[in-house]
């Protein structure tokens, strides 16, 4: 599968100054493309595109909504890589070196496990890309690929603008991807961020930011920050520059927002029309076992009425399968939803990816029950919960799911839609059909790993989980 072993010596040096580049962004599984409708907009490949030199050949894949065409010949083959995905990365790999070309691996998942990754390609980017992209290369040129690359984070003001050419960085309605900042100081047990991008928020300067969505050609943009308000200062100072502009878009924040009223007005005048917001449970006892913010049910939905009050439309992030989940958690979730009059949701089944806190916890208490990356897509149960079946978990995920995005409920959503201010119709648009492409999500789960199957558990060896250098990846 990783079409052969090859040495970094092995690779000859490049003669003259022709190079052809492929970027690629896999699927998770070729032989049945199933998206749910709102893949957001692609900005990997796009910057890591402007970072390659100008004298490249590059083109660029996106595998859920476009065929790779295996019939040209490529020089490097880059290949971006999600926990999800790698199956698939992986399978590329083979093809490509089977074809004669070099292949590099990046992105979050090998990042974490670049032991795993290197078994399948010529070199692994560690950690984001700027910073090595251009060394790797002319190494490549002069016949002296090394095996591992890596910059530990760095600084975004001297970043280059994503490359808006390739015809990827697009969504439903020409929506764009958009990135100021990278970094949380969080740190939360099951997710990855903190670890890859730092605890430190960097950001780009706000000028950059003007001038690419100036060059962009759009009024519609997707935020991708994982708290675009999680720089108070510098928030203020970038949404003041946006709002001359008259564009509207989406984010993503920390629900803290709703306790600076000027950060608040400052961003739905900026153009803000949804956020996405990582409130994780609806539980107590939930909220409180992953230090949220506000850890009481009364406090979360006042912060929901003064956010939405503001004419910003609260989108939650939900988990379940967490330890402090019992059966009750699935009313008492479509109980939250409908009380708050929540117009769309996204509902997760607990995944503990590789490299998080949760992960090797679960590890430690013997409670993961596949390590086949192809179920680690937050719609399978590769764990053991603490208080529910591995069943149970998956029913009641689908439960939630088949009653939030019922013909009946895509109905109330789309009325609590119509009654916020002020009217956008894009936005209204957008939640009717991301409720319309969500209704059969629920049913799109693949066989799910047998816990008793022990040939289900062993993608990647356990010592190849490798932690540090705690960084992510924009390959």
């Amino acid at each position: 599968m990783d079409g052969g072993k090859r040495s970094a010596n092995a690779i000859p040096p490049r003669q003259g100054d022709d190079l052809t580049l492929l970027l690629v962004s896999p699927c998770r599984d070729a032989g049945r493309k199933i998206t749910n409708g709102f893949k957001f907009s692609q900005l990997t490949l796009p910057v890591l595109a402007s970072l390659t030199p100008p004298d490249v050949e590059v083109r660029a894949v996106d595998e859920d909504f476009a065929d790779i065409d295996f019939s040209r010949s490529y020089d490097l083959v880059g290949i971006t890589c999600m926990t999800a995905t790698a199956r698939r990365a992986y399978q590329l790999c083979g093809l490509f070196r089977a074809r004669g070309s070099t292949v590099i691996l990046g992105g979050i998942h090998p990042t974490v496990l670049p032991q795993e990754a290197i078994q399948h390609a010529d070199a692994v980017v560690i950690g984001e890309a700027e910073g090595c992209w251009g060394a790797l290369v002319d190494d490549f040129r002069r016949g002296r690929l090394q095996k591992f690359y890596q910059s530990l984070y760095p600084d975004l003001s001297h970043a280059p603008l994503p490359r808006r050419d390739l015809g990827i960085d697009r969504t439903v309605f020409n929506t764009v991807g958009l990135e100021t900042t990278r970094g949380c100081p969080y740190n939360c047990e099951f997710c990855s961020v903190t670890d890859f991008y730092g605890p430190q928020i960097r950001h780009r300067s706000v000028s950059s930011v003007v001038e690419d969505v100036k060059r962009s050609g759009s009024k519609l943009f997707m935020i991708t920050d994982d708290n675009v308000t999680g720089h108070p200062s510098y928030s203020r100072s970038l949404f003041r520059a946006l709002e001359p502009l008259g564009i509207t878009w989406v984010g993503q924040s920390s629900i803290k927002l709703a306790q600076d009223r000027e950060l608040l007005e400052l961003c739905r005048k900026s153009g803000c029309g949804v956020l996405f917001f990582g409130l994780e449970s609806v539980s107590t006892s939930g909220m409180q076992s992953l230090r949220k913010s506000y850890q009481s049910i009364e406090e979360t939905e006042e912060a929901i009425r003064i956010i939405q009050d503001h004419g910003i439309a609260f989108h939650p992030s939900i988990v379940l399968g967490l330890d402090t989940d019992t059966k009750g958690i699935f009313d008492d979730t479509l109980g939250f939803l409908s009380r708050n009059r929540i117009p769309s949701a996204t509902v997760n089944i607990m995944t503990p990816y590789p490299g998080t806190r949760v992960y090797q916890r679960l590890k430690v208490e013997q409670r993961l029950f596949s390590n086949d990356w192809y179920y680690y897509n937050h719609k399978c149960v590769v764990f053991k919960p603490k208080h529910l079946t591995p069943d149970e978990l998956r029913e009641g995920y689908q439960h939630v799911m088949k009653n939030f995005y019922s013909l009946s409920g895509i109905a109330r959503h789309f009325a609590w839609s119509l009654g916020m201010t002020p009217v956008i119709p894009k936005r209204i648009l957008f939640f009717l059909l991301w409720n319309i492409a969500h209704r059969t999500l629920h049913t799109q789960i693949d066989g799910v790993p047998d816990p008793s199957d022990s040939a289900a558990a062993t993608t990647a060896p356990p010592d190849l989980l490798i932690r540090q250098p705690p960084v992510s990846s924009i390959l």
